[in-house]
């Protein structure tokens, strides 16, 4: 029976589940309107989408062959923006993939998170079997690295996960706090995906200098691409030669490493126009939410990412929304409301 197979389950397993953001047709069919009068917003993506020129790449890419497993193409592309070598570059299906190499590579007993956070660090270590140390931010959201150092030296722990800017506050991190961090004996991985929304990034820290400092980012936000999941991380080539070594030989497919290449191509064209315009109208938001007489009760936070945090918006989505009928779920339009 079913039930007896569970004897066959890893126990770390039981009560794993990340919960994605539901797709336009389900909340659609929950709401009863039609997908076209819909902009979903609750999964932080690049609605405006990738220009005309990705679109044709991806229509040109040859699907009856296996990927290339090496990424050349893109790693070069890659290695050219950040002028650094081939050698230290690994892509994956979304930064995702990327930080589940890391954990396969490492295999930490302790992962140290700051929280809260992107919900995918925990899920990994505790599909993998590895604790997790989640370190509180400050009031205002910011990391405390003097709590995490000091987290680390009690825990021992080898791999530290930070997110700048982070998910869901959209709260950067300074240079000078990783700096602190990166001083101590462990690895440490900045996820950098709306790293093209903020001013600061960690790019700025690689090299020699800090050979214990793995960064993240995707194509998912910036260039429109999440649901061709493509990302890549920059690491010293003494981890890329293990990463390239373990990781699934075809985790990018041709559609992907395309659209990649391309966008790369027309990096500033995106920059400058839905980069620029997700921008602009955050700020336009968060100014906006800081209105006390139009919106006393809703505290936005600072973001450097394309999205803004807003304190308590689920009491005044309750408040504002007690009257409507919802047929007893009243979670499909708080759900229709945050999205």
């Amino acid at each position: 029976t079913m039930s007896s197979l569970k004897r066959f389950i890893c126990e770390e397993l039981k009560g794993s589940e990340y919960k994605s953001a539901p797709t336009l047709d389900i909340i659609a069919d929950e709401i009863g309107i039609d997908v076209k009068d819909i902009l979903k917003l609750n999964a932080n993506e690049n609605v405006y989408g990738p220009p005309q020129a990705v679109v044709d790449a991806i229509a040109e890419a040859e699907h009856f062959m296996y990927p290339d497993s090496t990424h050349i193409k893109l790693r070069t592309a890659l290695a050219n923006l950040f002028n650094v070598s081939v050698e230290n570059i690994v892509c994956g299906a979304g930064s995702d993939d990327i930080l589940d190499i890391v954990m396969r590579m490492m295999r930490p007993h302790t992962v140290v998170t700051s929280t809260p956070t992107f919900g995918m660090y925990s899920f990994l270590a505790k599909v993998s079997g590895f604790k997790i140390e989640n370190v509180p931010r400050r009031e205002d959201f910011t990391v405390d690295p003097d709590l995490v150092v000091e987290t680390i030296r009690a825990t021992k722990a080898p791999l530290v996960i930070l997110t700048s800017p982070n998910n869901p506050t959209g709260t950067p991190m300074s240079n000078e706090d990783i700096l602190k961090i990166l001083k101590e004996d462990c690895v440490v991985i900045v996820d950098e995906a709306y790293a093209e929304f903020a001013d600061e990034s960690a790019v700025d820290l690689f090299g020699s200098d800090h050979p214990n400092l793995i960064i993240c980012r995707t194509f998912s936000k910036w260039a429109g691409l999440a649901g061709l999941r493509i990302g890549y991380c920059l690491a010293a080539a003494e981890f890329v030669e293990v990463m390239m070594t373990i990781k699934q030989p075809y985790n990018i497919n041709t559609a992907a490493e395309k659209a990649a290449c391309a966008a790369l191509e027309h990096r500033e064209e995106i920059m400058s126009s839905s980069v620029k315009l997700l921008r602009q109208e955050k700020d336009r938001m968060y100014k906006l939410l800081c209105d006390n007489e139009k919106f006393p009760n809703i505290h936005p936070v600072p973001s450097s990412a394309n999205f803004v945090l807003m304190k308590d918006w689920y009491k005044v989505c309750r408040g504002r929304l007690q009257d409507i009928e919802t047929d007893g779920n009243s979670n499909s339009v708080l759900r229709q409301a945050r999205g």
